[in-house]
């Protein structure tokens, strides 16, 4: 699979979930179904939204260049989708306020996971050149 297309499509996730946290934390969270949030979780939202639309970016405009040269956005993607699917998965399973509309989350994560796994990893296996490493 193409690295500029599953860049450009992470990019377009984020963005997608960071203006809503940024704009409107309340909002998103009723469409999963969960209790409003008090101040400072709209406060941490609304941080957290703005880092996903500086995620997205990153992620959009280094998909313009060859995966040689996205190297580093990659492997910071692969960490932070699968950092989140740890965190995503686990508080689904033992937290029971946590509403079963968030598997949605545990499935982005798992989905981006993997697919910027193969970009990392898979690559190196199949005689291309490492994204990791200089040629």
């Amino acid at each position: 699979m193409n690295h500029s297309l599953i860049m450009k499509c992470a990019a377009a996730v984020s963005a997608v979930f960071g203006l809503a946290l940024l704009f409107a934390p309340n909002g998103l969270i009723a469409l999963y179904k969960a209790e409003p949030m008090n101040g400072p979780g709209i406060y941490n939202s609304m941080l957290y939204g703005g880092v996903l639309i500086a995620f997205a970016v990153m992620n959009w405009t280094a998909s313009r260049g060859s995966a040689l040269e996205a190297r580093h956005v990659i492997l910071g993607s692969f960490l932070a989708f699968a950092i989140g699917l740890v965190v995503a998965l686990v508080r689904q399973l033992t937290d029971a306020s946590i509403p079963p509309t968030a598997w949605l989350n545990v499935v982005i994560f798992l989905v981006f996971g993997v697919l910027y796994a193969y970009l990392q990893f898979g690559q190196q296996q199949m005689g291309r050149p490492a994204t990791g490493s200089p040629t």
